[in-house]
């Protein structure tokens, strides 16, 4: 069945048929009603009485617009960001606009946004059996997730850049289609585990599940399955704390966890005992802070008061896990006279984080210690970046942080401005990025958001409480006082903030990726899986460090010629009956089969 569309895809092309589609009509807006809007809703629960149409108080919800089956639709739905209500317009939707043309053969759906940009287009043979279609937008990028009876509880999460073709229809979400190797193209026995060392967990959203998941991961053998870090010792000489911040909503990634998972919680197509939080938990283990029996020394930093139990210490609210960190820190949780190593809960890496502690104890007088993760001139666009000088023995001083600059490699030129003042503020970016480019090379320090801090570094956290953004109020704070010689050791003299290069087990460089998105998150499990399809489990690839039973099962739960995630074996056959059911001639691009 052929569309309309305007998705233009790189690679294998399919060729695409234009038809006419119908242009939104102006709407009559009716009456604006007054609205109370102070108590906003937590779950999916209606927005009811707002200024705009009364038909769209169906589709708008706290959390995201929402159209429990496009197909069912008997009339187009307009809903504009200038109708919406001034605190949601935190969803991001830019509007939607669902058109619903009939013809002679076909029934069309087109969706798109304020900014006519084509989200979805579904066609569909007039008469024939189609599954439900979802469409759902928030702070989420659009996802449509498919429906039907033989998928039995599996959905098909359909994100930008990926579509599914039968003989009856057609649905498309135009966009990239990631791929490991062209980059892209258009279109177990139970024991116990205790630590050396203290883990604080700050949690907020959820915080059931983040205990859960942290429960599963300490009741498997994980930990034992991984290798040990370069300079465990270290480790294992001072007893640092490892704090993981895990309060965030998760909004970006709520498309996938919806409300009965949190981003740390989230699941991986692998074994169930290790989800989203198993990283940071994995990189706790190969740095001997994980091992013998028990769970005694772990601490939950509960911000919403849904956990209790002797290792719960509740706190206040913040806007950042930073704050509940350094109430930790106040009320002797978190030791003030130790040193920290804060990891975050929503990334992926095969870091051996050993490797930067080492440079915290032997570089002289480290107070901080960021690793950075080298990134190409158009990557460092969307970090924010260390900018480094060199002293006298070679080792990289952090100066400053240079945030997202919108030059790197690529000097702004003048007729490119209106006033002198735009052209001078993007030089200052583009000097500032300049400090932060590897002088033997070409690649950029990205700030990963890992810390390894001193005792003395953790005292400042605790002073900042009130505003302890991590990278946007502490790190920098920090690195003002070691620049102004305000930030001293024991004896008086000034401490440094350093940068050493984020390395796997082996001293290569680390791989690391920040996966709060689905997006993100499944670019990252099919780069897994076509790297250990071609190149084995061995050093040879680049996620090595990684356990052998993730790299295998990522492997396995991944179509790696049509870039299809499966969450599981059983999803996949699930998947695999719907697409005889319905004849599936093409199913590719951004697609995640979840149960």
């Amino acid at each position: 069945m052929k569309i309309s569309s305007l998705q233009s895809f790189h690679g294998n092309v399919k060729t695409i048929k234009n038809e006419t589609v119908s242009q939104p009509q102006p709407q009559p807006q009716p009456e604006s009603k007054e609205v109370n809007l102070n108590n906003m809703p937590n779950s999916n629960s209606y927005l009811m009485n707002f200024k705009g149409s009364s038909d769209v108080e169906k589709y708008l919800t706290s959390k995201e617009i929402r159209i429990d089956d496009i197909t069912a639709l008997d009339k187009d739905v307009h809903i504009s960001l200038k109708d919406m209500p001034e605190k949601t317009q935190h969803l991001n939707a830019k509007g939607l606009h669902i058109n619903k043309k009939t013809g002679e053969e076909t029934t069309q759906f087109v969706i798109s946004n304020d900014n006519k940009q084509k989200l979805f287009i579904a066609t569909i043979k007039n008469g024939a059996e189609a599954p439900q279609l979802t469409y759902k937008q928030g702070k989420f990028m659009p996802e449509v997730t498919v429906k039907h009876p033989t998928l039995g509880n599996t959905r098909i999460k359909m994100l930008a850049g990926s579509e599914i073709i039968s003989k009856d229809f057609s649905l498309v979400m135009p966009g990239e289609i990631y791929s490991a190797d062209t980059k892209s193209e258009k279109i177990t026995p139970n024991h116990g585990i205790a630590f050396k060392g203290n883990i604080a967990i700050s949690t907020l959203n959820l915080e059931p599940r983040t205990q859960n998941a942290v429960d599963l991961y300490l009741d498997s053998s994980i930990p034992d399955k991984m290798t040990k870090g370069k300079y465990v010792e270290d480790v294992l000489a001072n007893e640092p704390t490892l704090a993981i911040p895990a309060g965030g909503f998760g909004e970006r990634l709520y498309n996938l966890t919806r409300d009965a998972e949190n981003k740390p919680s989230y699941v991986l197509p692998t074994a169930n005992e290790c989800r989203i939080i198993g990283t940071s938990l994995n990189m706790a283990a190969s740095a001997g802070i994980i091992e013998g029996k028990g769970k005694d020394k772990i601490t939950y930093l509960s911000q919403n008061n849904e956990i209790d139990g002797e290792n719960v210490e509740h706190v206040s609210k913040y806007k950042t896990d930073g704050g509940a960190l350094a109430e930790g820190i106040e009320k002797s949780v978190i030791p003030s006279d130790k040193d920290l190593i804060v990891l975050n809960a929503d990334i992926f890496t095969n870091a051996d984080i050993t490797r930067a502690y080492h440079a915290l104890k032997t570089l002289p007088e480290a107070a901080l210690i960021i690793p950075y993760y080298p990134v190409d001139a158009n990557r460092a666009k969307s970090f924010g970046l260390l900018g480094v000088e060199q002293d006298k023995d070679g080792n990289s001083q952090i100066k400053a942080f240079v945030e997202k600059p919108g030059y790197t490699d690529t000097c702004p030129m003048p007729s490119e401005f209106s006033t002198d003042e735009e052209y001078d503020k993007a030089m200052q970016e583009f000097v500032q990025a300049q400090t932060a480019k590897d002088p033997d090379g070409d690649k950029f320090f990205a700030n990963p958001g890992m810390y390894l801090m001193s005792k003395e570094a953790v005292n400042v956290l605790k002073e900042l409480k009130d505003k302890a953004g991590l990278g946007a109020n502490v790190m920098p704070e920090i690195v003002k006082m070691c620049n102004e010689g305000k930030l001293k050791n024991e004896d008086g003299t000034p401490m440094k903030v350093y940068t050493v290069p984020l390395q796997r087990v082996d001293g290569e460089l680390a791989f690391w990726d920040d996966i709060g998105t689905a997006e993100a998150y499944l670019k990252v499990i099919k780069d897994v899986a076509h790297e250990t399809k071609t190149k084995g489990t061995g050093p040879e690839n680049k996620f090595y460090g990684v356990p052998e039973f993730i790299l295998n099962d990522f492997n396995n739960n991944v179509d790696d010629e049509n870039k299809i995630v499966f969450q599981s074996q059983d999803a996949r056959s699930n998947f695999e009956a719907f697409k005889n059911e319905f004849g599936i001639e093409t199913a590719k691009g951004n697609i995640f089969v979840a149960e």
